[in-house]
């Protein structure tokens, strides 16, 4: 096993002969992909075939296992932090966007239902981006433009074709479906507070704004406030992390009431403040 590591990302090319090969994800997201052969792929008591250009997500923190008698997997993990940062340097709203559809489609139904791909014109420009990616991860550029630009069109190729999945469970489930929607109408207007209020989602989505809450909660299992915090929150690190913007200016932007408010909900909620967090990160 070769491991590769930049920019939080890490990419392995393992090969397989005849025997089993487990992980336990830690990235945000992360895809397997398998170059040539077959073989079997466990996952929480299930096992699914696998053969040549299969692409695969896992679920965040969860165990999994690939057994060939001969194969080659391509094994990809990002960080959020990653993916962050190219919507902070790029502005790469509809990838991020799909970031968290792939994540909440992934943890609901994916690993049931085996590749990724229906489309077969995808899946192979999907074979072209993951191996220019494994080439440029082995030569160690100093650019990851390419690599950044690579993953980004990967993540729409997947999401597109998850989306656009005729699975039974994402026609049967038609809540969780919705669910998702409303997470991304979050993300993508999470700067307006107007917007990402109750009685406004509710009325956007057609839900009945006394159940909008509750309904949230039934399906994510978290509050939407507290969601809609930690959100913010995550957004706040990523600032702090990747750009020199004054804490003022950030909560502005990210509607924190002031600098102040702002510095008192980090230091409850990340257990240091904005200052001491940005400070750990040079």
């Amino acid at each position: 096993m070769i491991g590769l590591h930049s920019e939080g990302i890490e990419v392995n090319e393992i090969l397989l002969k005849g025997e089993e090969v487990s992980f336990k994800t830690q990235a945000f997201l992360s895809f397997v992909y398998v170059v040539k052969g077959a073989g079997a792929f466990m996952y929480d008591e299930r096992c699914i075939s696998f053969s040549e250009g299969k692409l695969f997500i896992i679920p965040q923190k969860e165990s999994y296992c690939f057994k060939s008698e001969s194969a080659k997997l391509i094994t990809i993990q990002c960080p959020i932090e990653f993916i962050d940062k190219i919507r902070l340097e790029a502005d790469r709203i509809e990838s991020c966007e799909n970031l968290y559809k792939l994540q909440y489609i992934s943890n609901n139904y994916h690993t049931k239902a085996g590749c990724v791909f229906r489309n077969k014109s995808d899946e192979s420009f999907a074979e072209i981006l993951i191996l220019q990616i494994a080439r440029e991860f082995k030569n160690k550029v100093d650019d990851y433009l390419i690599i950044r630009n690579c993953i980004s069109i990967l993540l729409n190729l997947v999401a597109r074709n998850i989306i656009k999945s005729e699975t039974s469970e994402l026609q049967e489930n038609r809540k969780a479906f919705s669910i998702m929607k409303i997470i991304t109408y979050i993300q993508q207007h999470i700067k307006d507070r107007e917007k990402t209020g109750i009685r406004t989602i509710a009325d956007h989505f057609g839900i009945s704004g006394n159940y909008f809450g509750e309904y949230f909660k039934q399906q994510t299992g978290v509050s939407y406030q507290d969601y809609l915090l930690d959100y913010r929150l995550k957004l706040v690190e990523t600032y702090l992390k990747y750009s020199s913007t004054r804490l003022s200016e950030i909560a502005y932007e990210l509607q924190f009431s002031d600098e102040s408010h702002l510095s008192r909900l980090f230091k409850k909620h990340r257990g240091v403040t904005p200052g001491e967090f940005r400070k750990t990160q040079k």
